[in-house]
């Protein structure tokens, strides 16, 4: 495993986890954030909700993929690359 892989899976499941606990928690500032206070405003506040849930969800997903190595078939680790040249 490269060790940027292992810092930006990282990051991505801790943006999964704050995510997940602004949707779950009591709080109102990240509400206020425009493009989900315009979610907020529009379809009201369950589903500004789901929109943090639905954060957190590919943000796991994103972090757990990227952990476990997986990459598109036109992407090598550098490794790889150095090799064929």
């Amino acid at each position: 495993m490269i060790q940027d892989d292992t810092l930006v899976g990282g990051l991505a499941l801790i943006v999964a986890a704050i995510t997940t606990a602004i949707a779950i928690g009591p709080w109102t500032a990240p509400y206020q954030i425009r493009s989900i206070a315009a979610i907020q405003k529009h379809y009201g506040p369950m589903v500004a909700r789901g929109a943090w849930l639905l954060i957190a969800f590919l943000s796991a997903i994103s972090g757990a993929a990227i952990l476990n190595g997986i990459r598109p078939t036109y992407a090598s680790p550098p490794a790889t690359l150095n090799q064929n040249q």
